[in-house]
Protein backbone atom coordinates (compact mmCIF):
# COMPACT_ATOMS: atom_id res chain seq x y z
CA UNK A 1 0.00 0.00 0.00
CA UNK A 2 1.69 3.22 -1.06
CA UNK A 3 2.56 5.74 1.79
CA UNK A 4 0.29 8.76 1.63
CA UNK A 5 2.29 12.17 2.19
CA UNK A 6 1.07 15.06 1.69
CA UNK A 7 3.30 17.17 -0.55
CA UNK A 8 2.02 20.88 1.05
CA UNK A 9 1.80 19.39 4.50
CA UNK A 10 5.59 18.12 4.19
CA UNK A 11 6.62 21.21 2.90
CA UNK A 12 4.72 23.31 5.44
CA UNK A 13 6.18 21.35 8.06
CA UNK A 14 9.72 20.95 7.36
CA UNK A 15 35.36 18.50 -20.40
CA UNK A 16 32.91 18.41 -22.81
CA UNK A 17 34.90 20.30 -23.60
CA UNK A 18 38.12 19.82 -21.76
CA UNK A 19 38.97 18.40 -24.03
CA UNK A 20 39.26 20.67 -26.87
CA UNK A 21 36.25 19.66 -28.56
CA UNK A 22 35.04 22.76 -28.22
CA UNK A 23 38.83 24.54 -29.26
CA UNK A 24 37.68 26.25 -32.12
CA UNK A 25 38.73 30.43 -33.30
CA UNK A 26 38.23 32.44 -30.35
CA UNK A 27 35.15 34.61 -30.60
CA UNK A 28 35.00 38.44 -28.89
CA UNK A 29 32.51 38.62 -26.43
CA UNK A 30 31.99 41.01 -23.89
CA UNK A 31 33.44 41.07 -20.60
CA UNK A 32 31.60 39.70 -17.85
CA UNK A 33 31.73 38.33 -14.15
CA UNK A 34 29.28 35.71 -13.19
CA UNK A 35 28.11 34.90 -9.64
CA UNK A 36 27.15 31.55 -8.66
CA UNK A 37 25.11 31.79 -5.38
CA UNK A 38 25.14 28.37 -3.60
CA UNK A 39 24.55 27.21 0.13
CA UNK A 40 27.71 25.65 1.24
CA UNK A 41 31.30 25.93 1.43
CA UNK A 42 33.34 22.89 0.58
CA UNK A 43 33.91 20.63 3.37
CA UNK A 44 37.68 21.13 3.82
CA UNK A 45 39.23 25.11 3.59
CA UNK A 46 40.91 23.97 0.43
CA UNK A 47 41.12 24.15 -3.22
CA UNK A 48 43.09 20.83 -3.78
CA UNK A 49 41.21 17.89 -5.19
CA UNK A 50 43.28 15.24 -3.29
CA UNK A 51 41.91 17.18 -0.15
CA UNK A 52 38.28 16.80 -0.75
CA UNK A 53 35.91 15.41 -2.50
CA UNK A 54 32.17 17.12 -1.93
CA UNK A 55 29.60 18.52 -4.36
CA UNK A 56 30.87 21.44 -3.60
CA UNK A 57 34.51 20.61 -4.39
CA UNK A 58 33.45 18.88 -7.44
CA UNK A 59 31.44 22.06 -9.11
CA UNK A 60 34.03 24.53 -8.58
CA UNK A 61 37.26 22.52 -8.44
CA UNK A 62 36.30 21.53 -12.25
CA UNK A 63 37.23 24.97 -13.32
CA UNK A 64 40.44 25.32 -12.00
CA UNK A 65 42.15 21.98 -13.55
CA UNK A 66 42.31 19.39 -16.25
CA UNK A 67 43.36 16.06 -16.68
CA UNK A 68 45.05 13.67 -18.63
CA UNK A 69 41.84 12.77 -20.46
CA UNK A 70 38.76 14.35 -20.72
CA UNK A 71 34.86 13.55 -20.38
CA UNK A 72 32.49 15.12 -23.04
CA UNK A 73 29.59 15.31 -20.84
CA UNK A 74 27.47 16.60 -23.70
CA UNK A 75 28.33 13.57 -25.69
CA UNK A 76 27.52 10.63 -23.89
CA UNK A 77 30.73 10.99 -21.34
CA UNK A 78 33.19 9.47 -23.92
CA UNK A 79 36.39 9.93 -23.23
CA UNK A 80 38.40 12.78 -25.14
CA UNK A 81 41.88 14.16 -25.47
CA UNK A 82 43.14 16.78 -22.59
CA UNK A 83 46.22 17.56 -21.71
CA UNK A 84 47.31 13.88 -23.54
CA UNK A 85 46.62 14.47 -26.93
CA UNK A 86 47.10 10.20 -27.49
CA UNK A 87 47.32 7.53 -24.96
CA UNK A 88 47.73 3.50 -25.38
CA UNK A 89 48.66 0.85 -23.48
CA UNK A 90 51.57 -1.35 -23.99
CA UNK A 91 51.14 -3.90 -21.35
CA UNK A 92 48.30 -5.15 -18.93
CA UNK A 93 49.63 -2.76 -16.50
CA UNK A 94 51.45 0.14 -18.78
CA UNK A 95 49.88 2.54 -20.60
CA UNK A 96 51.56 5.32 -22.18
CA UNK A 97 50.26 9.17 -23.23
CA UNK A 98 51.65 11.69 -25.70
CA UNK A 99 50.96 15.49 -23.73
CA UNK A 100 49.40 18.19 -25.70
CA UNK A 101 52.14 20.93 -26.72
CA UNK A 102 51.60 24.64 -25.90
CA UNK A 103 49.58 23.92 -22.57
CA UNK A 104 50.19 27.07 -19.70
CA UNK A 105 49.63 26.95 -16.23
CA UNK A 106 47.88 29.89 -14.29
CA UNK A 107 51.14 31.20 -13.57
CA UNK A 108 52.73 30.85 -17.46
CA UNK A 109 54.51 28.02 -17.01
CA UNK A 110 54.75 25.63 -19.13
CA UNK A 111 53.24 21.84 -18.66
CA UNK A 112 55.77 19.34 -19.35
CA UNK A 113 56.16 15.29 -18.08
CA UNK A 114 57.84 16.13 -14.81
CA UNK A 115 54.74 18.06 -13.67
CA UNK A 116 52.74 14.71 -14.95
CA UNK A 117 54.77 12.72 -12.68
CA UNK A 118 55.56 15.02 -9.38
CA UNK A 119 50.87 15.25 -9.98
CA UNK A 120 50.87 11.56 -9.04
CA UNK A 121 54.05 11.61 -7.03
CA UNK A 122 54.81 10.91 -2.87
CA UNK A 123 55.31 15.04 -2.32
CA UNK A 124 51.34 15.27 -2.75
CA UNK A 125 49.60 11.92 -3.00
CA UNK A 126 51.60 8.68 -3.26
CA UNK A 127 53.66 8.58 0.17
CA UNK A 128 51.13 7.14 2.69
CA UNK A 129 52.67 10.91 4.65
CA UNK A 130 51.37 13.18 1.89
CA UNK A 131 48.30 15.30 2.23
CA UNK A 132 46.69 13.86 -0.31
CA UNK A 133 47.11 10.26 -0.02
CA UNK A 134 43.92 8.95 2.67
CA UNK A 135 41.53 11.24 -0.23
CA UNK A 136 42.96 9.75 -2.97
CA UNK A 137 43.31 6.16 -2.03
CA UNK A 138 39.20 5.39 -2.90
CA UNK A 139 40.20 7.28 -6.83
CA UNK A 140 43.66 6.02 -7.83
CA UNK A 141 44.38 2.98 -6.07
CA UNK A 142 45.88 1.05 -8.57
CA UNK A 143 48.23 3.18 -9.79
CA UNK A 144 52.06 2.33 -8.83
CA UNK A 145 54.09 4.99 -10.94
CA UNK A 146 53.94 7.67 -13.28
CA UNK A 147 57.29 8.10 -14.91
CA UNK A 148 58.24 10.89 -17.55
CA UNK A 149 59.70 9.33 -20.69
CA UNK A 150 60.83 12.11 -22.51
CA UNK A 151 60.15 15.64 -22.21
CA UNK A 152 56.55 15.51 -23.61
CA UNK A 153 55.70 11.57 -23.02
CA UNK A 154 54.52 9.84 -19.77
CA UNK A 155 54.18 6.14 -18.70
CA UNK A 156 51.18 5.10 -15.95
CA UNK A 157 51.94 1.81 -14.39
CA UNK A 158 49.64 -0.23 -12.17
CA UNK A 159 49.70 -2.58 -9.72
CA UNK A 160 47.62 -5.02 -11.95
CA UNK A 161 45.17 -5.19 -14.30
CA UNK A 162 42.92 -2.49 -14.20
CA UNK A 163 40.16 -2.04 -16.70
CA UNK A 164 39.40 1.23 -15.31
CA UNK A 165 42.20 3.41 -15.96
CA UNK A 166 41.82 5.57 -18.42
CA UNK A 167 38.19 6.80 -16.29
CA UNK A 168 40.42 7.06 -13.09
CA UNK A 169 42.54 9.55 -14.61
CA UNK A 170 39.86 11.15 -16.06
CA UNK A 171 38.10 11.75 -12.77
CA UNK A 172 38.56 13.37 -9.58
CA UNK A 173 41.86 13.35 -8.49
CA UNK A 174 43.66 13.24 -11.73
CA UNK A 175 44.13 16.51 -12.26
CA UNK A 176 47.32 17.74 -13.19
CA UNK A 177 49.45 20.62 -11.07
CA UNK A 178 51.97 22.52 -11.70
CA UNK A 179 55.49 20.82 -10.08
CA UNK A 180 56.99 24.59 -9.44
CA UNK A 181 54.16 26.18 -7.94
CA UNK A 182 53.65 23.57 -5.58
CA UNK A 183 57.35 23.37 -4.33
CA UNK A 184 57.15 27.56 -4.69
CA UNK A 185 54.33 27.96 -2.21
CA UNK A 186 56.84 26.67 0.62
CA UNK A 187 53.86 24.62 2.45
CA UNK A 188 51.15 22.59 1.52
CA UNK A 189 48.36 24.75 3.77
CA UNK A 190 49.42 28.33 1.53
CA UNK A 191 49.72 25.92 -1.90
CA UNK A 192 45.95 24.46 -1.07
CA UNK A 193 44.52 27.69 -1.24
CA UNK A 194 46.01 29.21 -4.46
CA UNK A 195 46.48 25.75 -6.24
CA UNK A 196 48.17 26.15 -9.62
CA UNK A 197 46.78 24.27 -12.85
CA UNK A 198 45.80 24.62 -16.30
CA UNK A 199 41.88 25.09 -16.04
CA UNK A 200 40.31 27.52 -17.81
CA UNK A 201 40.58 30.11 -14.35
CA UNK A 202 42.47 30.45 -12.02
CA UNK A 203 42.15 31.57 -7.87
CA UNK A 204 41.23 35.46 -7.37
CA UNK A 205 40.41 35.06 -3.62
CA UNK A 206 39.62 32.16 -1.09
CA UNK A 207 37.56 33.75 1.44
CA UNK A 208 36.05 29.99 2.83
CA UNK A 209 32.68 30.05 3.65
CA UNK A 210 32.12 33.64 2.17
CA UNK A 211 33.57 33.54 -1.40
CA UNK A 212 35.99 31.92 -3.96
CA UNK A 213 36.61 34.39 -7.26
CA UNK A 214 38.12 33.01 -10.22
CA UNK A 215 40.04 35.14 -12.85
CA UNK A 216 40.06 34.13 -16.63
CA UNK A 217 43.15 32.41 -17.74
CA UNK A 218 43.74 33.89 -20.37
CA UNK A 219 46.25 31.46 -22.16
CA UNK A 220 43.54 28.67 -21.69
CA UNK A 221 44.42 25.54 -24.20
CA UNK A 222 40.66 25.10 -24.52
CA UNK A 223 39.79 29.21 -25.65
CA UNK A 224 39.92 31.74 -22.88
CA UNK A 225 36.60 31.35 -21.22
CA UNK A 226 33.50 33.98 -22.10
CA UNK A 227 33.54 35.53 -18.14
CA UNK A 228 36.53 37.90 -17.03
CA UNK A 229 35.41 36.55 -13.60
CA UNK A 230 34.11 33.75 -11.36
CA UNK A 231 32.54 33.75 -8.21
CA UNK A 232 31.11 31.07 -6.14
CA UNK A 233 29.49 33.19 -3.57
CA UNK A 234 27.98 31.64 -0.62
CA UNK A 235 24.56 32.28 0.05
CA UNK A 236 22.78 29.62 2.58
CA UNK A 237 19.31 30.63 2.76
CA UNK A 238 17.50 29.49 -0.90
CA UNK A 239 15.18 32.50 -0.17
CA UNK A 240 18.22 34.76 -0.60
CA UNK A 241 19.50 33.22 -3.54
CA UNK A 242 16.12 33.48 -5.29
CA UNK A 243 16.41 36.99 -4.81
CA UNK A 244 19.75 37.49 -5.97
CA UNK A 245 18.84 35.54 -8.93
CA UNK A 246 15.77 37.49 -9.46
CA UNK A 247 17.63 40.79 -9.34
CA UNK A 248 20.46 39.97 -10.95
CA UNK A 249 22.66 40.29 -8.15
CA UNK A 250 23.95 36.50 -9.39
CA UNK A 251 23.22 34.90 -12.54
CA UNK A 252 23.55 30.94 -11.32
CA UNK A 253 22.15 29.68 -8.46
CA UNK A 254 22.44 26.11 -7.14
CA UNK A 255 20.69 23.24 -4.70
CA UNK A 256 16.92 24.81 -5.83
CA UNK A 257 14.29 22.24 -4.49
CA UNK A 258 11.73 21.41 -6.86
CA UNK A 259 8.56 23.38 -4.93
CA UNK A 260 10.92 26.74 -6.32
CA UNK A 261 11.24 25.82 -9.86
CA UNK A 262 7.45 27.37 -10.75
CA UNK A 263 8.92 30.64 -8.83
CA UNK A 264 11.86 30.46 -11.73
CA UNK A 265 10.08 30.39 -14.42
CA UNK A 266 7.80 33.15 -13.48
CA UNK A 267 10.94 35.24 -13.44
CA UNK A 268 11.87 37.67 -16.08
CA UNK A 269 14.77 36.34 -18.07
CA UNK A 270 15.78 33.03 -15.82
CA UNK A 271 15.10 29.73 -16.18
CA UNK A 272 15.83 26.10 -14.80
CA UNK A 273 18.85 24.06 -15.49
CA UNK A 274 19.55 20.68 -14.37
CA UNK A 275 17.61 17.26 -13.03
CA UNK A 276 18.79 13.89 -11.93
CA UNK A 277 22.21 13.32 -12.22
CA UNK A 278 24.50 10.07 -11.50
CA UNK A 279 24.31 10.24 -8.05
CA UNK A 280 22.38 7.97 -5.34
CA UNK A 281 21.12 9.78 -2.25
CA UNK A 282 21.37 7.41 0.28
CA UNK A 283 21.67 7.04 4.43
CA UNK A 284 23.85 5.17 6.06
CA UNK A 285 24.27 3.47 9.32
CA UNK A 286 26.73 2.54 12.01
CA UNK A 287 27.39 -1.03 12.52
CA UNK A 288 29.07 0.02 15.80
CA UNK A 289 26.14 1.70 17.33
CA UNK A 290 24.54 -0.53 20.02
CA UNK A 291 21.10 0.21 18.62
CA UNK A 292 22.32 -1.18 15.55
CA UNK A 293 24.79 -4.06 15.75
CA UNK A 294 22.24 -6.26 14.76
CA UNK A 295 21.56 -6.23 10.68
CA UNK A 296 18.30 -6.78 10.99
CA UNK A 297 17.33 -3.61 12.85
CA UNK A 298 19.92 -2.02 9.83
CA UNK A 299 17.58 -4.04 7.53
CA UNK A 300 13.89 -2.55 8.95
CA UNK A 301 15.13 0.73 8.64
CA UNK A 302 15.49 -0.10 4.97
CA UNK A 303 12.26 -1.53 4.77
CA UNK A 304 10.32 1.10 6.58
CA UNK A 305 11.21 3.55 3.70
CA UNK A 306 8.76 4.30 0.22
CA UNK A 307 11.12 6.09 -1.52
CA UNK A 308 8.73 6.77 -3.70
CA UNK A 309 6.73 8.67 -2.14
CA UNK A 310 9.82 10.57 -0.86
CA UNK A 311 10.28 11.18 -4.65
CA UNK A 312 6.81 12.37 -5.61
CA UNK A 313 6.16 14.28 -2.34
CA UNK A 314 9.33 16.46 -2.19
CA UNK A 315 10.48 16.01 -5.97
CA UNK A 316 7.27 16.05 -7.91
CA UNK A 317 8.50 12.77 -9.55
CA UNK A 318 11.71 14.36 -11.39
CA UNK A 319 13.97 12.03 -10.22
CA UNK A 320 13.78 8.00 -9.89
CA UNK A 321 14.10 5.29 -7.31
CA UNK A 322 16.97 2.93 -8.58
CA UNK A 323 16.63 -0.53 -7.97
CA UNK A 324 19.66 -0.98 -5.40
CA UNK A 325 22.72 0.82 -5.39
CA UNK A 326 23.47 1.52 -8.87
CA UNK A 327 22.56 2.96 -12.19
CA UNK A 328 21.93 2.34 -15.52
CA UNK A 329 25.17 4.01 -16.65
CA UNK A 330 26.89 1.01 -15.36
CA UNK A 331 26.01 -0.84 -19.06
CA UNK A 332 26.85 -4.53 -19.50
CA UNK A 333 27.02 -4.47 -15.48
CA UNK A 334 24.02 -2.94 -14.46
CA UNK A 335 21.53 -5.47 -13.06
CA UNK A 336 17.85 -4.87 -14.15
CA UNK A 337 16.80 -8.00 -12.41
CA UNK A 338 17.53 -6.84 -9.06
CA UNK A 339 15.32 -5.83 -6.91
CA UNK A 340 16.75 -3.58 -4.06
CA UNK A 341 15.04 -3.97 -1.00
CA UNK A 342 12.01 -2.06 -1.56
CA UNK A 343 8.92 -1.04 0.84
CA UNK A 344 8.21 -3.57 3.12
CA UNK A 345 6.73 -1.76 6.38
CA UNK A 346 5.95 -5.28 8.05
CA UNK A 347 8.75 -7.29 7.20
CA UNK A 348 10.52 -4.34 8.75
CA UNK A 349 8.41 -5.01 11.96
CA UNK A 350 9.25 -8.60 11.78
CA UNK A 351 12.63 -8.11 11.72
CA UNK A 352 12.56 -5.54 14.37
CA UNK A 353 10.72 -7.90 16.11
CA UNK A 354 12.83 -10.86 15.53
CA UNK A 355 16.21 -8.45 16.68
CA UNK A 356 14.78 -7.65 19.60
CA UNK A 357 14.95 -4.14 19.17
CA UNK A 358 13.86 -2.76 22.63
CA UNK A 359 13.25 1.31 21.33
CA UNK A 360 16.77 2.07 22.11
CA UNK A 361 17.33 5.62 20.75
CA UNK A 362 18.99 5.87 17.51
CA UNK A 363 20.65 9.47 16.57
CA UNK A 364 20.22 10.90 13.25
CA UNK A 365 22.78 13.54 12.24
CA UNK A 366 21.77 15.73 9.17
CA UNK A 367 23.46 19.04 8.10
CA UNK A 368 21.16 22.09 7.73
CA UNK A 369 19.93 21.36 3.54
CA UNK A 370 23.92 20.78 2.49
CA UNK A 371 21.57 18.13 0.17
CA UNK A 372 18.86 19.28 -1.75
CA UNK A 373 15.47 19.00 1.02
CA UNK A 374 18.13 17.35 3.58
CA UNK A 375 15.81 18.30 6.27
CA UNK A 376 12.53 17.54 5.10
CA UNK A 377 13.85 14.18 3.84
CA UNK A 378 15.07 13.72 6.87
CA UNK A 379 11.80 14.58 8.70
CA UNK A 380 10.06 12.22 6.29
CA UNK A 381 12.78 9.64 7.07
CA UNK A 382 11.90 9.76 10.77
CA UNK A 383 8.13 9.54 10.64
CA UNK A 384 8.42 6.22 8.46
CA UNK A 385 10.48 4.89 10.95
CA UNK A 386 8.65 5.58 13.82
CA UNK A 387 5.54 3.72 11.91
CA UNK A 388 7.23 0.56 12.68
CA UNK A 389 8.55 1.12 15.67
CA UNK A 390 12.07 2.75 15.23
CA UNK A 391 13.18 5.23 17.74
CA UNK A 392 14.94 7.52 15.51
CA UNK A 393 15.87 11.46 16.58
CA UNK A 394 17.04 14.20 14.17
CA UNK A 395 20.39 15.91 15.52
CA UNK A 396 20.73 18.95 12.91
CA UNK A 397 24.94 19.60 12.90
CA UNK A 398 27.15 22.06 11.44
CA UNK A 399 29.25 19.84 9.61
CA UNK A 400 30.78 16.54 9.10
CA UNK A 401 33.03 16.61 11.60
CA UNK A 402 30.32 17.01 14.29
CA UNK A 403 28.11 14.25 12.44
CA UNK A 404 31.30 11.88 12.48
CA UNK A 405 31.42 12.87 16.66
CA UNK A 406 30.73 9.46 19.00
CA UNK A 407 27.15 8.36 19.10
CA UNK A 408 26.33 8.69 15.68
CA UNK A 409 23.31 6.21 14.43
CA UNK A 410 22.61 7.41 11.07
CA UNK A 411 24.00 10.07 8.53
CA UNK A 412 22.92 11.32 5.29
CA UNK A 413 25.27 10.51 1.90
CA UNK A 414 25.14 11.32 -1.53
CA UNK A 415 27.58 8.60 -3.74
CA UNK A 416 28.50 9.82 -6.72
CA UNK A 417 28.44 7.66 -9.93
CA UNK A 418 32.69 7.83 -10.86
CA UNK A 419 33.88 6.15 -13.68
CA UNK A 420 30.28 4.86 -15.31
CA UNK A 421 30.97 2.14 -13.41
CA UNK A 422 29.64 0.26 -10.15
CA UNK A 423 33.55 0.18 -8.65
CA UNK A 424 32.71 3.93 -9.12
CA UNK A 425 29.90 4.00 -5.91
CA UNK A 426 30.48 0.65 -4.33
CA UNK A 427 33.60 0.44 -3.96
CA UNK A 428 34.76 3.85 -3.41
CA UNK A 429 32.55 4.68 -0.88
CA UNK A 430 31.79 1.62 0.90
CA UNK A 431 35.37 -0.22 0.23
CA UNK A 432 38.36 -0.96 2.34
CA UNK A 433 39.78 3.08 1.37
CA UNK A 434 36.13 4.94 0.74
CA UNK A 435 34.75 7.08 3.19
CA UNK A 436 32.41 4.43 5.18
CA UNK A 437 35.16 2.39 6.43
CA UNK A 438 38.47 4.53 6.34
CA UNK A 439 36.85 7.86 7.16
CA UNK A 440 33.29 7.52 8.82
CA UNK A 441 34.39 4.46 10.46
CA UNK A 442 30.57 3.13 10.57
CA UNK A 443 30.87 -0.33 9.10
CA UNK A 444 33.31 -3.32 7.26
CA UNK A 445 32.73 -6.69 6.16
CA UNK A 446 35.52 -8.93 5.18
CA UNK A 447 33.39 -10.81 2.43
CA UNK A 448 33.00 -7.07 0.90
CA UNK A 449 36.70 -6.22 1.36
CA UNK A 450 37.43 -9.61 -0.47
CA UNK A 451 35.00 -8.52 -3.26
CA UNK A 452 36.30 -5.52 -3.74
CA UNK A 453 39.96 -5.74 -6.01
CA UNK A 454 37.93 -8.60 -8.39
CA UNK A 455 35.96 -5.92 -9.26
CA UNK A 456 38.51 -3.74 -9.59
CA UNK A 457 40.57 -5.79 -11.32
CA UNK A 458 38.62 -8.29 -13.23
CA UNK A 459 38.93 -7.97 -17.02
CA UNK A 460 36.10 -10.76 -16.88
CA UNK A 461 32.27 -9.00 -17.77
CA UNK A 462 30.41 -11.77 -16.38
CA UNK A 463 33.01 -12.04 -13.53
CA UNK A 464 32.28 -8.69 -12.59
CA UNK A 465 28.70 -9.04 -12.89
CA UNK A 466 28.43 -12.19 -10.24
CA UNK A 467 30.86 -9.98 -7.96
CA UNK A 468 28.68 -7.06 -7.89
CA UNK A 469 25.18 -8.73 -7.34
CA UNK A 470 27.23 -10.38 -4.32
CA UNK A 471 28.13 -6.94 -2.89
CA UNK A 472 24.55 -5.58 -3.64
CA UNK A 473 23.22 -8.68 -1.35
CA UNK A 474 25.30 -7.96 1.29
CA UNK A 475 24.44 -4.37 0.92
CA UNK A 476 20.66 -4.77 1.10
CA UNK A 477 20.14 -7.53 2.99
CA UNK A 478 23.51 -9.42 5.23
CA UNK A 479 24.93 -6.66 6.24
CA UNK A 480 23.67 -3.13 5.30
CA UNK A 481 26.05 -0.52 5.88
CA UNK A 482 23.47 2.03 4.60
CA UNK A 483 20.00 1.99 1.60
CA UNK A 484 19.90 3.74 -1.50
CA UNK A 485 16.87 6.24 -1.64
CA UNK A 486 16.72 8.06 -5.06
CA UNK A 487 18.92 9.68 -7.29
CA UNK A 488 20.27 12.95 -6.55
CA UNK A 489 18.83 16.18 -7.91
CA UNK A 490 20.78 19.34 -8.84
CA UNK A 491 18.53 21.75 -10.06
CA UNK A 492 19.99 25.42 -11.19
CA UNK A 493 18.36 28.77 -11.90
CA UNK A 494 20.08 30.81 -14.54
CA UNK A 495 20.18 33.85 -16.13
CA UNK A 496 18.19 32.95 -19.73
CA UNK A 497 21.21 34.76 -21.79
CA UNK A 498 23.65 33.03 -20.83
CA UNK A 499 24.18 30.05 -22.64
CA UNK A 500 25.06 26.99 -20.47
CA UNK A 501 24.67 23.28 -20.19
CA UNK A 502 23.75 21.57 -16.93
CA UNK A 503 26.03 18.00 -16.51
CA UNK A 504 24.29 14.70 -15.47
CA UNK A 505 26.98 15.49 -12.63
CA UNK A 506 27.84 17.90 -9.79
CA UNK A 507 30.39 19.82 -12.04
CA UNK A 508 29.59 22.81 -12.63
CA UNK A 509 31.62 23.24 -16.06
CA UNK A 510 32.15 27.17 -17.43
CA UNK A 511 34.71 26.29 -20.15
CA UNK A 512 33.91 28.38 -23.46
CA UNK A 513 32.77 25.21 -25.24
CA UNK A 514 29.68 24.46 -22.91
CA UNK A 515 28.72 28.39 -23.04
CA UNK A 516 27.43 28.07 -26.43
Amino acid sequence: MPHSISRRGVLLGAGAVLAGAAAGPLRAQPARRIVVAMPNSPNVATLEPVRDYGNVSFRMGYNLYDNLIGIDYRNGAKLVPALATSWKRVSPVAMEFTLREGVRFHDGGAMTAEDVAFTFGPERMSDPKSPGYAQTRPFLPTIESVEATGPMTVRVTTKGPDPLLERRLAGWGGQIISKKAFLAAGNFAAWEKAPVGTGPFKVKEFSYDRRFVFAAHDAYWGGRPMADELEFRIVPELASRLNQLATGEAQFITEVSPDQLPTIKAMAGREIAGGAIQNVRAVAYNKFDPALADPRVRRALSCAIDRQAIVDSLYDGRTWVPNGHQDKSYGELYLGDYAGPGFAPDKARALIKEAGYDGKRIAYRVLNNYYTLQVQTAQILQQMWAEVGLNVEIEVKESWSQVYQPGLGIFDASDTIFWQDPVGAMVRRYGPAGNVQAVAKTWANDEFNQLCPILQSSLDTAERKRVFRRMLEIYDEVDPPGTALHDLTMFYGKAKDIPWQAYPVEYMDFRAGNMV
